[in-house]
């Protein structure tokens, strides 16, 4: 089953991002690639079009 129609059946998907800085974080996401980072951490981390945008001065990847 493809990603995109997966999560379009479960609405939002929950994934991990690439540890920078010694963190990393969880994240949702629609379909569309779209969401932000969730969690305890001290800033968020915009998801767009499938692109973690910059926040406290640093960048992460989501996890494959």
């Amino acid at each position: 089953m493809k990603l995109k129609q997966y999560i379009k059946e479960s609405s939002n998907l929950t994934i991990k991002t690439t540890k920078v800085l010694g963190h990393i974080h969880d994240a949702t996401v629609n379909a569309d690639g779209d969401g932000k980072t969730i969690g305890e951490q001290d800033h968020e981390h915009i998801i767009y079009q499938w692109m973690v945008q910059p926040a406290k001065g640093h960048i992460h990847n989501l996890e494959e």
